[in-house]
């Protein structure tokens, strides 16, 4: 039991001295090459970039050599062998394109020249807008002339019909108002109404006492 807690200890004390040092050390700073280690890495790596152009253009070569052996080749069996369409104008195989040069190392190709800017004011003509396409209405078919004709006709007389029938309400309304005027003669009219006359009582006639006999 002691030597585990001896051990748990010196783990925790550990633990806590490697944070400690973890915390309060200075930031790593990578270290400054000199003068004579840049150069030196400027040559490695142009010493590396050379290696790899080398490379290339030995690979470069070992294709063209592979080319130029496959392309032989079959021009020495065409040679053995005739072509079963010798006479026909599209036998003969169109020629290899030679391949292009490869460039030097470090060497571009030139870019190509820019157009020269305008000066200053002044814009390029703008392209004339084209001129546009003339639209005719095609002739309306004679059914369809009948069939609008129909239409027009049918919405004329309904339109002759709702007015009919209006005119017919407002004089029914009208009617109505009187006769209730005619029936409640001190009622109240309801606005727009117009008054009607009350009708004349006749007076009733004096009830003359019959004489007491005494």
């Amino acid at each position: 039991m002691p030597k585990l807690i001896q051990a748990a200890s010196a783990i925790a004390l550990a633990a806590a001295t490697s944070a400690a040092l973890a915390w309060n050390a200075a930031p790593y700073q990578p270290p400054v090459p000199n003068q004579d280690q840049h150069q030196a890495m400027v040559e490695q790596q142009q010493a590396m970039m050379e290696q790899h152009d080398k490379a290339m253009r030995e690979e470069m070569a070992e294709r063209q050599k592979f080319a130029d052996q496959q392309m032989a080749q079959m021009r020495e069996m065409q040679t053995r062998q005739p072509a079963p369409f010798a006479d026909h104008p599209f036998a003969a195989a169109p020629a290899f394109p030679e391949m292009p040069a490869v460039p030097e190392f470090g060497q571009y190709p030139n870019p190509p020249e820019r157009p020269s800017l305008p000066e200053f004011g002044q814009y390029p003509a703008m392209p004339e807008m084209p001129a546009m396409p003339s639209f005719e209405r095609p002739a309306m078919p004679e059914s369809m002339q009948a069939r609008m004709k129909e239409m027009d006709d049918h919405r004329a007389q309904a339109r002759q019909q709702s007015e009919e029938r209006r005119a017919a309400m407002k004089q029914r309304s009208e009617q109505r108002r009187a006769m209730n005027a005619q029936r409640h003669p001190g009622y109240p009219l309801a606005p727009g109404m117009t008054s009607m006359p009350a009708p004349q009582q006749q007076a009733a006639a004096p009830v003359e006492k019959a004489a007491v006999t005494q």
